[in-house]
């Protein structure tokens, strides 16, 4: 499987859930989880897994970290052969969401002693350090280091064991449009020596410029797998046309259009609609009726559109928690819950 870093079949976990009775006090039942997850992560390459927080991307990155067993499929390396949890933790290496360093030791030290641990060699400890930008905060104390600092710090600890693969759990939170930027260049890089990663994220806003591929999740399922253009496509999406204006709210349906105007703010009688097929001659329409147009703009569909249109979700929704009893295998997509 020339290209490819790893593939999943039929990839199935659920977490156990503690629910005693007066007669079984240590009873247990199913819970939520994955289910037949089938993807395929190309050889140097960025693959997203977006979805709302509860959808099951964390369950998966723990599953490909070697850290949770697949209770069904498996997952295949490059050879198509079938790899063992201890495996998989010699290939991979996992940046967990949350990692608290704090203290007075410094970013050098914290390293070398998860180096030592691993029986890394500790001059790969200074390279790592030069590759993720800390080589001139070494000496810091950890508890010196900013979110954006502390971030690549996880990322190095990551590549202690030169993995072939990387995944990385929500890791633009917390950081700011700069530190975020030059987070995404690091990645970048990391691919050009042919690391391949897998970014989970609800953070969906600019993953479309940076990606390769994109797999939507919702409710422990893949909805809709490939390049970005290839999933709007899947999803029947089309572009669209932006259209920000002044004064009173006019009503697109008289120009046989699909939209809905909202208010951007109403104390200035600023509004905005989104519609599909808008040309020059809606434009001038417009103006010739006296609406005061200030920004015209034609926009491809981002993640959100998508994400909106795989799960049926609104906008508002795809950002919320997602409850567990939601988190269950379905029949069929968007189907009822079994």
């Amino acid at each position: 499987m020339e290209g490819v870093g790893l593939r999943l079949e039929g990839a199935s976990y659920r977490h156990s859930i503690y629910a005693p009775t007066l007669l079984r006090p240590w009873r247990t039942k199913q819970g939520p989880g994955v289910h037949h997850i089938n993807l395929e992560l190309k050889k140097g390459s960025i693959l997203a897994l977006v979805g709302p927080n509860g959808a099951g991307k964390t369950t998966l990155l723990r599953i490909l970290a070697g850290i949770l067993p697949l209770h069904g499929g498996q997952v295949l390396d490059s050879e198509s052969v079938s790899l063992k949890s201890e495996e998989l933790r010699e290939r991979v290496g996992h940046m967990p969401e949350q990692v608290r360093w704090q203290g007075q030791k410094t970013v050098e030290e914290a390293l070398s002693e998860l180096g030592e641990m691993r029986n890394i060699d500790p001059k790969r400890i200074d390279k790592l350090l030069m590759l993720v930008g800390l080589r001139q905060r070494k000496s810091s104390p950890l508890s010196e280091l900013s979110q954006g600092m502390r971030q690549r710090l996880t990322l190095a600890a990551a590549l202690l064991g030169s993995p072939e693969i990387l995944l990385l759990d929500e890791p633009l939170n917390g950081l700011d449009p700069v530190a975020a930027s030059a987070f995404i260049v690091l990645l970048q890089k990391l691919t050009s020596k042919g690391v391949s990663i897998i970014i989970s994220s609800h953070q969906v806003e600019g993953l479309k410029d940076f990606i390769d591929r994109l797999a939507l999740m919702h409710r422990g399922q893949i909805l809709a797998e490939g390049t970005p253009e290839e999933v709007a496509t899947k999803l029947g999406l089309k572009p669209k046309t932006e259209i920000v204006g002044t004064g009173p709210r006019p009503n697109f349906n008289t120009f046989e259009q699909t939209g809905t105007v909202e208010w951007i703010d109403e104390s200035q009688h600023e509004w905005k609609v989104e519609i599909e097929n808008g040309n020059p001659t809606l434009l001038e329409k417009l103006i010739l009726q006296g609406i005061q147009i200030e920004s015209w703009m034609k926009r491809s569909p981002n993640v959100v559109d998508m994400l909106c249109a795989a799960t049926g979700m609104s906008v508002a929704e795809v950002g919320l928690e997602v409850a567990s009893s939601d988190v269950l295998p379905l029949r069929t997509f968007r189907g009822e819950e079994e």
